[in-house]
């Protein structure tokens, strides 16, 4: 069949893009200082305070006495506006208290919440994709923008196949059906990149597999979702390119070469080192990953494009088999940074550049490094790219100045980079971040209750309808079943009931995505990060959708059972990785049985653990647990990169020479219960590990 001709596109088609983000400046008092804010805002508090200076009906308003003047004391009256439609909507500050009868005409009405609820309803059911089908593909097809072709085949045994193609400026992929049901896929790069066509067959069975049906789903049910979201990345870098000049998929290709370079260069490091004599390379490769300058990944983990994974679950626990090596794949989580480009369309952002030298093949400088801490890696710095001046190229390009006051016409298309999963950070942190990418914050984000929203509303949403305090503690209490094994390996359940108490909430914003410049900024990032995302996994491990409710929970035995017979080896597992790593040389099944006992006759019991969080001016936990016949406090704090310092205690001495407690002939340090932590990821089991060890 004759390939499809490519289609040029308008820069009306590229969409909103993060640098919008960096449009407007944001506020320097409280971002709820504004009373006209919440009024007029189309979301109430989540709309930007710019937008309100530029309506007429502010300033007339603001010159208004206080909206308590507005009072209306006859219930009459109030019962005339219900019928009139003048209710939540039409927020003029009526006291309820004083109107009575107010609530119950309340009740009756939609308020400004419900409705946009409603509208994100309506929004999310439009936005959804549809089922994989010709029409279904088709119709994708032409929201994407790229040009569609359709063909008609008839197989030896006289099936009747369409094969739709869908062709850009570079990529071109061709979609066998048989009655609707998805056979094959061929995804093609005509572009002249040997790193981007290295690694298309990749892509292509990303594709595939969200096409295809698997084991147990039907042509009925079989969703276009994840199709989209993944060839919606490739037609982006399609649209934006600009033939001849600017290729984005060779851009994106360039920076994964020079941070294969720099993470095959850690590994080589770190192989290097006595302390990973032995390990085996999917424990190494985790190292470089966690500790390191990340991995990146092209087309892998089913998303296409490309990835710099920098912290994932379990990372001291390596697969031991290579099943397990596919399970974990598949089901832990992994923290990624995924590259992309859009278009610019604000003022002062960097354009893309195209380089497979972001950083020397030496790696590092020759002279040392001003931080005694750091490696100087020689970073370079590449040419930008100068388009010709054409027609074609005139609203694709932008003029750039530079130094030496002469200008380049450089594209309109820069790098951007999407958190997965979103971070959520204080708002110093938040704005130390878009600082390291060398970009302005955008404007401070709202939330519904009229302020920004805090940490703990953000890891733990407040669930509507329900009224929070701002100045009470907030306390959350969870239930949860944790799997506690003697030394011999016999294994019992312990219900642990946990409360956190946040009482001091901190104001924060989640980062989804943002622009950069140079993947430099990427690994400047990486600390912060990590940090954050073991703060989240302890939390979540704890506190999070995995865990009951401990008011409202009843006893399952029959759950427990499961469990115990799932978590069996798993935890034995990382039990005798644990005791390998601190030097317990003795067999796990030779262990005393009399500690075993002990372990054993009170781990049916109920325990209770509370922790109190804080996250200024850095994370910190204080956790305390029963510990025997007394109770252990314990006051951490988890520092950038993940890993944790023990600052109070009442288990160990501070100096750690002469522990408080010698479990097992062992002494337990400060430096030991920070690194059990860090192996476990896990509040509950490092709790049960410090009882059954105390």
């Amino acid at each position: 069949m004759s390939t499809p001709t490519p289609m040029k596109h308008a820069p009306s088609q590229q969409g909103r893009t993060p640098s919008q983000l960096a449009a407007a400046t944001p506020p320097v008092s409280t971002p709820f200082s504004n009373p006209a804010h919440a009024a007029f805002s189309p979301r109430g508090p989540k709309s930007s305070p710019q937008q309100v200076k530029k309506s007429p009906a502010t300033s007339a308003l603001m010159g208004q006495p206080a909206l308590g003047a507005f009072n209306f004391d006859s219930p009459s009256t109030a019962a005339a506006m219900g019928a009139l439609g003048i209710g939540g909507a039409f927020d003029i500050g009526l006291d309820n208290s004083v109107v009575n009868g107010l609530d119950a005409i309340g009740a009756a009405l939609a308020t400004e919440d419900d409705k946009l609820k409603r509208l994100d309803t309506i929004l999310k059911t439009l936005s959804k994709q549809g089922l994989v089908s010709e029409a279904g593909i088709e119709r994708l097809a032409q929201q994407i923008g790229l040009e569609l072709l359709s063909e008609e085949q008839t197989t030896a045994d006289g099936r009747k196949t369409r094969t739709l193609a869908i062709a850009g400026s570079a990529i071109a992929l061709d979609i066998v059906l048989d009655n609707n049901i998805v056979q094959s896929i061929s995804l093609a790069y005509h572009g002249s990149a040997p790193a981007v066509s290295r690694h298309m067959d990749d892509a292509a069975q990303i594709l595939l597999r969200d096409l295809q049906l698997l084991p147990g789903q039907s042509p009925l049910t079989k969703s276009l979702g994840g199709f989209a979201s993944n060839f919606g990345r490739l037609a982006t870098l399609d649209k934006l390119s600009i033939v001849p000049g600017l290729d984005c998929h060779e851009a994106l290709s360039g920076i994964y070469v020079s941070l294969q370079r720099l993470y095959d260069w850690d590994l080589s490091k770190l192989r290097e080192q006595a302390s990973m004599a032995g390990k085996s390379d999917s424990y190494v490769a985790a190292m470089a990953m966690c500790a390191r300058h990340g991995r990146p990944v092209m087309h892998a983990r089913g998303k296409v494009g490309l990835a710099l994974q920098y912290w994932k679950q379990l990372r001291f626990v390596p697969p031991a088999s290579d099943a397990m090596s596919a399970f974990a794949d598949e089901h832990e989580k992994v923290w990624s940074l995924l590259l992309g480009c859009a278009p610019i369309e604000g003022m002062g952002l960097p354009p893309v550049r195209v380089s497979e030298n972001w950083i020397s093949k030496a790696i590092v400088k020759d002279e040392p490094s001003l931080d005694p801490s750091g490696i100087p890696l020689d970073w370079q710095e590449p040419e930008n790219i100068s388009l010709p001046q054409s027609e074609e190229n005139k609203d694709a390009g932008m003029e750039m100045l530079h130094p030496d006051l002469s200008t380049t016409r450089v594209p309109r298309v820069m790098f951007t980079v999407t958190f997965d999963p979103p971070v959520m950070l204080p708002q110093n942190d938040w704005a130390r971040l878009y600082m390291i990418a060398n970009i302005e914050p955008p404007n401070i984000e709202m939330s519904n209750r009229g302020g920004p929203p805090t940490f703990d509303s953000l890891l733990f949403p407040i669930p509507a309808g329900v009224k929070v305090d701002p100045s009470e503690v907030r306390t959350l209490s969870r239930r949860r079943e944790v799997l506690v094994y003697g030394q011999d390996g016999t294994a019992t359940t312990r219900v642990h009931r946990n409360i956190l108490y946040i009482y001091k909430p901190i104001y924060s914003q989640t980062v989804s995505e943002m622009p950069f410049s140079h993947p430099r900024q990427l690994i400047d990032m990486m600390p912060l990060l990590r940090q954050y995302a073991f703060l989240s996994t302890l939390l979540n491990s704890s506190f999070g959708a995995t865990t009951e409710p401990s008011a409202s929970v009843k006893e399952d035995t029959t759950k427990s059972n499961k469990d115990q017979g799932k978590g069996m080896s798993t935890t034995t597992t990382t039990r005798d990785q644990l005791a390998d790593f601190f030097g317990n040389d003795e067999p796990a099944a030779a262990k005393s049985n009399e500690a075993s006992t002990e372990a054993s006759s009170d781990a049916g019991s109920d325990a209770q653990l509370d922790v109190i969080l804080w996250v200024h001016p850095s994370p910190h936990l204080q956790i305390v647990f029963p510990l025997n016949t007394s109770t252990a406090d314990v006051t951490l704090k988890i520092r950038e990169g993940g890993t944790v310092e023990i600052v109070e205690d009442n288990i160990t001495t501070s100096s750690g020479s002469e522990a408080a407690g010698k479990g097992k002939g062992k002494q337990l340090t400060r430096e030991t219960l920070g690194r059990a932590l860090e192996h476990l990821e896990d509040l509950c089991k490092w709790a049960e590990w410090v009882r059954t060890r105390y």
